[in-house]
């Protein structure tokens, strides 16, 4: 299994994929808040030679900016996790000496979907959401 963190921001997602040992597969990678964007992050799956039945993804619910890729990811097939930033807070307090930057912060989502040391936010159903 492969995990990818996801610090998520406005306009540019930041991603971090690691194998199953926790070692980086390559650098981070900073992708658009875009359909293109996400196209971006799926090919350099493809380029890893990832299968899609084998990646965790995992990302922070910041704010709303991650409604579309969760969408986006969720619909195409992906397995996808979503946490409360305090998680990964805490985490990072622990792994990483006070220091905080986009690909670090990918690189310990990534570490959290690994050791399954969070628990996910449980999302309404789409059609749901959209009743009145």
């Amino acid at each position: 299994m492969y995990y990818v963190g996801i610090d998520i921001a406005k306009h540019k997602h930041e991603a971090s994929i690691i194998d199953p040992s926790g070692k980086l597969m390559s650098g981070s990678v900073s992708f658009a808040n875009t359909k293109e964007g996400c196209d971006k992050l799926i090919a350099l799956f493809a380029k890893l030679g990832i299968a899609k039945n084998d990646i965790v993804v995992g990302m922070e619910a910041t704010g709303h900016y991650w409604l579309s890729l969760y969408s986006y990811l969720l619909e195409i097939g992906y397995d996808l996790k979503v946490i409360n930033p305090i998680q990964s807070d805490a985490f990072r307090k622990m792994y990483i000496r006070k220091t905080k930057n986009d690909s670090k912060d990918s690189f310990v989502i990534a570490q959290i979907m690994r050791f399954g040391e969070y628990s996910a936010t449980r999302l309404s159903d789409e059609n749901i959401l959209t009743r009145q």
